[in-house]
This record gives C-alpha cells, sequence and structure tokens, in this order.
C-alpha cells in the first residue's frame, strides 16, 4: 500500500483497516486513493462523497477529488461514503462518523477516515451485512421523524460519538427483534439477531461497553 509520503500511484483504490479484538484503542478506518491516472487493473476512484459537519453543525455532501487544494480535515457525519470510478461504478460503505484526513500528493489524493466505531462495507456484502445496515438506516430514519428540526437532527447526528451511536443501534436492533412476535420463525432475523449478540459480545470482551451506553433516544435528546 502506498504510504502518506509516497507519490507513485496506488496498487488499490481503497482499503478497510480491522482493529485487534486484543487491541481495543485502535480505530476502524479506510483508506482511499483518488489517482489522476486510471489504471484499469483494479477499482480506481475518480471521486469521493461524504457527509461532512458544517461550521454551523449541519450536514453538506462534501465531494472530494483529484487535485485537492480545500480544507484538509473534516469531521465526517453518520451515513453512506460513496466511491465512483470513471465509468460510473459506485463502491460504498456505511459510517458511523469520524475523522478524515486529506493528503494530496503529485499524482493522487489520499482520504484517511479513522473512526471508533465500525466501517461497514456495503459493496458486496454479504446478505446478513446488508440487512444489518438496512435496519440501522431503518432506526435512524425514525429517530429523524420523531425530530421537528431537520436541522437539529443532523447536529445531533453528527456530534454523536462513533461507538456509542454503533452500539446504541445494536441494542435497539437487538431488543426490537427479541421482541418481534414468531421472530423465531423467520430464519432470517433469526441470524441477524445472533449475529448482533456476537458483535454485542466482541464489544463486551474487548472492553468496550458501559452501563451508562447511552440509547437512541437519549443520543437524540428524545
Amino acid at each position: 500500500m502506498t504510504n502518506e509520503q509516497g507519490n507513485t500511484l496506488p496498487r488499490i483504490g481503497y482499503v478497510y483497516h480491522y482493529p485487534r479484538i486484543d487491541e481495543p484503542t485502535e480505530k476502524f478506518r479506510l483508506d482511499i486513493f483518488i489517482s489522476s491516472i486510471p489504471t484499469e487493473k483494479h477499482f480506481d476512484v475518480l471521486r469521493c462523497q461524504v457527509f461532512v459537519k458544517t461550521h454551523r453543525d449541519a450536514m453538506e455532501r462534501l465531494i472530494i477529488s483529484h487535485p485537492w487544494v480545500y480544507e484538509k480535515e473534516e469531521k465526517v457525519c453518520p451515513g453512506i461514503l460513496i466511491m465512483e470510478d470513471r465509468k460510473g461504478k459506485k463502491e460504498e460503505a456505511f459510517t458511523f462518523g469520524g475523522k478524515l484526513k486529506i493528503i494530496e500528493q503529485e499524482n493522487q489524493t489520499i482520504c484517511i477516515l479513522t473512526s471508533s466505531g465500525p466501517i461497514l462495507e456495503i459493496s458486496g456484502a454479504r446478505p446478513l451485512h446488508a440487512l444489518f445496515i438496512e435496519e440501522i438506516e431503518i432506526v435512524l430514519a425514525k429517530r429523524k421523524a420523531r425530530i421537528p428540526n431537520h436541522f437539529d437532527y443532523e447536529e445531533l447526528l453528527c456530534n454523536a460519538e462513533p461507538l456509542e451511536l454503533y452500539q446504541a443501534c445494536i441494542k435497539e436492533l437487538i431488543e426490537e427483534f427479541e421482541n418481534m412476535p414468531n421472530k423465531n420463525k423467520d430464519e432470517e432475523y433469526s441470524e441477524l439477531l445472533m449475529y448482533l449478540h456476537t458483535q454485542e459480545q466482541i464489544l463486551s470482551t474487548a472492553g468496550l461497553t458501559n452501563s451508562t451506553l447511552p440509547s437512541l433516544d437519549e443520543i437524540f435528546k428524545i
């Protein structure tokens, strides 16, 4: 992989980094390489779209391309991140928020997104993981519908701590599916419930859970 100081073209258009369970202080990370010269050997990223926090605590869509002469650091808001190539093909990810560092080089611009919460790959995701992301979007949409002023919702969403938001979503979905009628008869949701309990256990094993974890209603002050 190309380092931050090098100017050679990357071998791949993007790469996900996952923290080890025995190193809970590590961050989730997504590196995106926006190149001025297509290699035609992999997914060559032409531009990246992500929602960022403005100075007025609102959300706006930021489209990053090469060369980049604007802000070098951004606060990323929870939502869908889109990478697009020259042929119109898209690769997507879901982020719970984080910090974006933008590094301009001679032949490429490198975007480094780091977060305390997972960065979930959407493109090529297993059906179970795709369902998980869909359910997260649903629970967040429900909170948005309960807040009359959408600017208030955006401010609260952007200011949420990524790992806390991720854990609150998991907790909400577990409670919902545990109380769902005939949950044992729906194989798809039974598998998702098992997956959610597994993620909860992983967080507990890594020492990342606590008794004061805010609920989604508390995060959105409902």
